[in-house]
């Protein structure tokens, strides 16, 4: 008897909604294993959850799982199944190599949320909504002043699904929307009225600009001492990607010395001492950004529909390596044995 392709799920988001999804699971006809113990896995477990899985559902809690020794070592593994859009922190490379699809999850309702996100951050920066509700549950009434969204120019830095869906509510504040994008959707921009302009020319121009790149070598500390140097003093900054993108100490040496007029961050300060956690003008959040539920429960079923297509010898939706596709890879030498429709 053919033995049935073990899954494993190491997301620990997707491990929060694990009962809602038991009963489509257990209809697909895998070994499937997911246990909220997984969510704070340390590096003693990692070889016995890896032995013999065939698919594997990440991010794991222990961020770089797998890494190249584990692909090489488990020849079992023939999927890595990401719940989420972004593979940065994943050796895709590795994965490709040893035959093994890597697959994403940009799906509709993971992109909506984030973008929810960005105008949560960049709202909240604008009218200190965190600093006065503080002040207010310490019975300090006094009113500040903030400023409006309404009309100003917003600079989308990567018009990408995320970047598209932040523009789209831009319209109903009436702003201009400027944008950088090496591959842009040309419909999209025409049809939304958005200006595509170099980096430095949004940086000067905009009142708010939003990062929506993805984190590789060419983008990493994209915005440093002189891209800051460039934005207008009243500007502010939102980054509900990746932290990385900016130079944290850059940064807050701007905000510090009123160079900048605040950030929206989505992750912890890089120096958990960071002297912008005393500001009214900065705004951090846990990453956060895909933590709606909507969000989660949409890229965990396909993350699940992506590793049961690869395991059934059918492509997936959303593949991150089609290299794979033109070597040997291991899922096709073992999908003899799972053919599985996706219900």
């Amino acid at each position: 008897m053919n033995r049935k392709p073990r899954l494993v799920i190491l997301n620990p988001t997707c491990l929060e909604v694990l009962d809602a999804h038991r009963a489509r699971l257990d209809s697909l006809g895998l070994d499937w294993h997911g246990d909220s113990g997984f969510g704070t896995l340390c590096e003693s477990d990692v070889e016995g959850l890896l032995e013999g899985a065939d698919a594997l559902i990440l991010p794991s809690v222990i961020r770089d799982l797998p890494r190249a020794e584990h692909m090489r070592r488990h020849a079992s593994i023939k999927v890595l199944s990401i719940a989420a859009s972004g593979y940065d922190w994943l050796d895709v490379k590795a994965a490709t190599e040893n035959g093994i699809i890597v697959t994403n999850a940009p799906v509709r309702a993971g992109v909506e949320v984030v973008a929810d996100m960005t105008w949560a951050l960049l709202l909240a920066v604008a009218r200190q909504i965190p600093h006065y509700h503080q002040r207010v549950c310490a019975r300090n009434y006094e009113r500040g002043m903030g400023v409006a969204a309404w009309g100003k120019t917003l600079g989308i830095v990567g018009l990408g699904q995320i970047g598209r869906a932040v523009a789209r509510r831009a319209e109903g504040f009436q702003m201009r929307v400027l944008a950088t994008e090496p591959q842009p959707d040309l419909v999209f921009i025409s049809k939304h009225g958005i200006q595509l302009v170099p980096l430095e020319t949004l940086l000067r121009e905009s009142d708010f600009v939003s990062l929506h790149v993805r984190l590789d070598a060419s983008t990493r500390g994209m915005i440093g001492a002189r891209e800051l140097g460039f934005m207008k003093p009243t500007a502010i900054l939102i980054n509900a990607a990746r932290q990385q993108l900016v130079d944290q100490a850059a940064l807050a040496e701007a905000i510090l010395n009123g160079r900048l007029a605040g950030a929206g961050l989505d992750d912890p300060p890089a120096q958990p001492d960071s002297p912008l956690c005393s500001l009214p003008n900065v705004v951090f959040a846990p990453h956060h950004g895909n933590r709606a539920i909507e969000g989660v429960h949409a890229v965990f079923t396909a993350a699940i529909d992506n590793a049961v297509a690869a395991l059934s010898g059918r492509r997936p939706e959303w593949v991150v390596n089609p290299d794979v596709y033109s070597r040997p890879f291991r899922a096709e030498a073992a999908n003899a044995s799972f053919s599985h429709e996706n219900p």
